[in-house]
């Protein structure tokens, strides 16, 4: 007689649960797997296409799409639900770029960047709602994002208050810690790295173990949680950081620029009472 609907249940549950059932450790090691899962090759040269490639142009992919039908319908009066939408995500980078130091000519100037980077952290970790690996789970894309930030601070830092100004930034307090601020731009590519994948990694570590011991209903609950809410916060942190750094910057600048402006001008009053 073949087993009935609850049976085949209650089995495979206990398969899972009992004592000995499953290998753990081999269940997680078998999730983690950096390795490319196919070639593209282009005459002698073979292009290695590994799962956080795949996540990664799919987000992108994704977030296009998404761009171009924001966009559509665009009107000034009449406003629609979506555009409402982008309008308060709009508002609310613009907010915190001036929160973090910079004017809104300057914040609207470094908004797309900003914008994009949180957008496209959190796309990839939502993405693995769909069984697809979350591209931050492989080291390499945290530093590569981390090290672009850094590269955008600056260069936009350049843009928005000039050679001088960006230079006024490093001597920031004082002149003596023109070493200390160079070498905090070195430790920001490893702090942002390490904070992306660490968080992204041990979601993806404690979901793999919960779906090894139980699984059932909670590890699809938990699962929409680190994958769609942690990765909404993490693109957020990102992009609060990034902002957050480069109004620093601007902020820097203008306090260098007030305190030498001050100095000179009290040499000049000192000169004009000799």
């Amino acid at each position: 007689m073949p087993d009935s609907f609850a049976q085949k249940f209650l089995k495979t549950l206990w398969e899972h649960l009992r004592p000995g059932g499953r290998d753990i450790g081999e269940t997680i090691r078998s999730s983690i797997n950096f390795a490319p899962r196919f070639y593209i090759r282009i005459g002698n040269l073979s292009i290695p296409v590994t799962s956080s490639m795949i996540s990664l142009v799919l987000s992108v992919v994704i977030l296009t799409v998404l761009g171009l039908w924001l966009r559509r319908g665009l009107k000034k009066y009449n406003i629609t639900g979506k555009q409402a939408l982008v309008e308060k995500l709009y508002l609310g980078v613009i907010g915190l770029s001036e929160g973090a130091g910079m004017n809104r000519k300057q914040a609207e100037i470094a908004l797309p960047w900003t914008l994009t980077m949180g957008l496209y952290i959190f796309m990839s970790n939502a993405i693995a709602v769909a069984e697809f690996p979350a591209a931050a789970m492989n080291p390499a894309m945290p530093l590569a994002l981390a090290i672009f930030s850094v590269v955008f601070i600056i260069a936009m830092g350049i843009h928005l208050v000039g050679f001088k100004g960006f230079g006024y930034s490093l001597i920031d307090p004082i002149p003596m810690l023109l070493p200390f601020n160079i070498l905090d731009y070195l430790i920001k590519p490893v702090s942002l790295t390490l904070r992306l994948f660490g968080n992204v990694f041990g979601a993806y570590i404690l979901l793999g173990f919960i779906k090894t011991v139980i699984p059932l209903i909670l590890p699809s609950i938990l699962g929409l949680w680190f994958d769609v809410a942690d990765g909404l916060i993490q693109g957020l942190i990102f992009m609060y950081l990034t902002t957050t750094y480069l109004g620093e910057v601007v902020e820097k600048s203008e306090h260098t620029a007030e305190r030498l402006a001050q100095k000179n001008q009290k040499i000049k009053h000192k000169k004009a009472q000799v």
